[in-house]
């Protein structure tokens, strides 16, 4: 269990970052949970169960850090819906714990570390302190960013199966499972976060222009 005390405090470290600086503190976290697997899964002594505890504990960590600093907020409404979208998952992953059922987690979806990220590269790009005062654009908005995230949930937790065998976007190596994994994560990625982030920002922006 060496492996997983060591990438304990290295998540833990990243995690404390989103204190002094939220946003390149929750992609390192973010980025370190997606990685962490890679390197524990190999490791002596290995217990699926027991990384599925402990990824989850650590994921509960940065996610609570990150809604504390939602505090700073000066948007209401936003800070409104990130807290609840952290409460959402927070009981999906104590119910998790209680009944180790894991497609409960499809229903209370981290769409919350989506929505965190999002606020925060929209504040920075716009300079903005206030995001929308519209309600049409604030559902615009929850919807870009919680539907791909809903059906991502479904696929790992309902599904049980990764993206890519629903589409793979390896069309350069198929026998290459490194070149597999980095072309899916692009590929997968452009479709569920670049493409629908994009343009909830780029309607937002739109919008609050429009309103001047």
């Amino acid at each position: 269990m060496e492996s997983f005390l060591i990438f304990s405090l290295i998540r833990i470290s990243a995690a404390l970052l989103i204190f002094k600086w939220p946003l390149p503190g929750i992609l390192l976290s973010a980025l370190l949970d997606g990685y962490d697997w890679d390197f524990l899964h190999t490791s002596k002594d290995f217990s699926y169960d027991f990384y599925q505890t402990w990824d989850k504990v650590m994921d509960m960590i940065y996610l609570t850090i990150a809604a504390v600093t939602v505090n700073r907020w000066k948007d209401i409404l936003a800070k409104k819906i990130a807290v609840f979208f952290y409460f959402l998952r927070a009981s999906g992953v104590l119910l998790f714990f209680i009944f180790n059922i894991k497609p409960l987690l499809f229903f209370f979806p981290n769409v919350f570390e989506n929505f965190f990220i999002w606020s925060l590269i929209f504040l920075k790009i716009s300079g903005r302190q206030i995001i929308s005062k519209s309600k049409a654009v604030w559902l615009f908005i929850v919807f870009s960013i919680a539907a791909p995230k809903i059906f991502h949930e479904y696929v790992m937790h309902i599904k049980n199966i990764q993206l890519w065998y629903i589409l793979d976007f390896n069309f350069i190596d198929k026998t290459n499972e490194t070149v597999r994994q980095y072309t899916n994560w692009l590929g997968w990625g452009g479709i569920l976060y670049i493409i629908p982030f994009s343009i909830a920002f780029l309607v937002t922006l739109t919008q609050n222009r429009n309103k001047k």
